[in-house]
């Protein structure tokens, strides 16, 4: 059982909010958590819905959207190990702000949000820090509303691959960036703010022009540097 712990312990910490976490901190919130698990393409919970819950992803990729009256989906972020999963709602006691979607399979821990509460109060050194998370997405989601209003559509897709290079990536001797999640274009797009067609159009050209490699939704930025310079170019 220790060495599960340990095990659990070296994972979570992964995510800044958890690298904080003293021996006692992590006990006093295992004790609180419910082992869970999820296949891939199941929703785990919808914009809309009370949230009584939060979820710890242990393991598995987890997209987190929005949707239009119209249907139309805004994906947010992708989630992994280590990330938090309910959060907002589960502070505020408010419905939930977005749809969570398993892109791949998952498993986790899930704390009632009376059994979170309860642990925040125990521990105000990590209320600070879950502030300071929520900020940090609020941040991005201001980023993400800005490139939609402001940027093409080239742009646009070179900002949401470097985010997920940076959230996802593994940047091997060369400087190349593979993308450890596969994604599809549909999705893809769906976080550049962009149709599938014109995701598709835009990664053929980086493609023949060698800026980077995708093959069946694995993404690899053989220059992200030129990626980078592209979205600098018009800022």
């Amino acid at each position: 059982m220790e060495n599960m712990t340990d095990s659990l312990k070296f994972e979570l910490k992964k995510n800044p909010f958890f690298d904080g976490f003293d021996d006692a901190a992590f006990a006093d919130l295992l004790v609180l958590a419910s082992p869970v698990h999820h296949k891939a393409r199941a929703q785990i919970f919808q914009q809309g819905e009370a949230g009584d819950f939060m979820l710890i992803v242990q393991s598995g990729k987890i997209k987190v959207s929005t949707y239009a009256n119209n249907g139309k989906e805004t994906v947010l972020a992708f989630l992994t190990t280590g990330d938090l999963i309910g959060e907002i709602a589960v502070l505020d006691g408010g419905e939930r702000t977005a749809t969570v979607t398993v892109l791949e399979e998952m498993r986790g821990l899930q704390i009632s949000r009376a059994h979170f509460l309860s642990f925040l109060e125990a521990h105000p050194k990590i209320a600070l820090k879950m502030i300071s998370l929520i900020c940090a997405r609020l941040r991005q989601t201001d980023l993400f509303v800005e490139e939609v209003t402001t940027m093409q559509a080239g742009p646009r897709l070179a900002r949401a691959l470097l985010r997920l290079a940076d959230s996802h990536g593994h940047e091997n001797a060369d400087g190349q960036v593979k993308i450890d999640m596969k994604i599809s274009q549909a999705n893809l797009g769906a976080h550049a703010g962009l149709m599938r067609e014109n995701v598709n159009r835009q990664l053929k050209a980086w493609e023949d022009e060698g800026i980077l490699t995708n093959q069946a939704g694995l993404i690899t930025l053989i220059e992200p540097d030129t990626l980078a310079d592209f979205v600098e170019a018009v800022e």
